[in-house]
């Protein structure tokens, strides 16, 4: 037995010094790149919920469920104080749309974009959040909100709005998702980036579509007026200045998802 004891050896204290180090400086190396990953997962997470959402809304009217259904984005102050994303589904049944086509004194047919209505608590037959407290009056599968709190779009404290029928004639928008002259031309994506806080919104060019300066973690969400729900994530170029080694950023591009 005292043989045996003899044969069996542990670490001394400089292998276990050296072994702690050799730890270090991998996870020193390695964790940069471990907390970008985190944050993009973080991201495109939230990208996908907001996917989701219009793509389910979209069904309900496919089903026949609504005749009109609006997805409303609003950026602004959350109930725990931080700032972020309050993304709402809100539906209108067949026998609401039909008296709003046949009243001609509706802004339904003198002004398109108003039938994406931001403005009025009773417009729409279900609507999770109505008076936009942050507390779900309506609990259904249907209609739903969701609430973000880890990213930004490119606008601060506004409201926009797309809205879907299944005639698609009925594709309007509002507030901040509508551009051109009048706010007749209603925009088919949403730039979505990480919050963070040095960044409150997404540096967008408006005619480009491309950043204006460097994005991390950047994504867009595109629809069409039928309701195809497709996104895409930025990928960032750089090139070495040769005098002192250091990056630059030069744009980039998209990558579809």
């Amino acid at each position: 037995m005292q043989v045996q004891d003899e044969k069996i050896k542990g670490f001394n204290i400089l292998e276990l010094i050296i072994v702690v180090v050799i730890i270090g400086v991998i996870s020193a190396v390695g964790y940069p790149n471990f907390s970008e990953w985190r944050k993009d997962r973080l991201v495109r997470s939230e990208v996908i919920k907001i996917r989701s959402l219009i793509e389910g809304i979209n069904s309900q009217v496919q089903r026949g469920q609504y005749a009109f259904v609006q997805v409303d984005i609003k950026e602004g102050q959350l109930i725990n104080g931080e700032d972020g994303l309050i993304v709402t589904s809100k539906g209108m049944k067949s026998s609401t749309i039909g008296a709003l086509l046949n009243n001609g004194e509706s802004d339904w047919w003198q002004k398109p974009n108003n039938r994406c209505n931001i403005a009025d608590q009773d417009y729409w037959d279900e609507d999770p959040d109505p008076d936009r407290n942050q507390v779900i009056d309506l609990d259904k599968i249907e209609v739903r909100q969701i609430i973000l709190e880890n990213v930004a779009t490119t606008w601060r404290d506004e409201i926009g709005a797309v809205c879907f029928g299944k005639n698609d004639q009925w594709y309007s928008g509002n507030g901040q998702l509508v551009s051109g002259t009048d706010d007749v031309i209603v925009d088919n994506f949403l730039f979505i980036c990480n919050r963070s806080k040095l960044r409150f919104e997404c540096d967008i060019d408006n005619v480009t579509g491309e950043p204006i300066t460097e994005h991390d973690n950047l994504y867009v969400i595109e629809w069409s007026r039928f309701g195809n729900i497709t996104y895409e994530r930025f990928n960032n170029v750089y090139t070495i200045d040769p005098e002192d080694g250091k990056k630059e950023w030069t744009g980039g591009n998209w990558v579809a998802q």
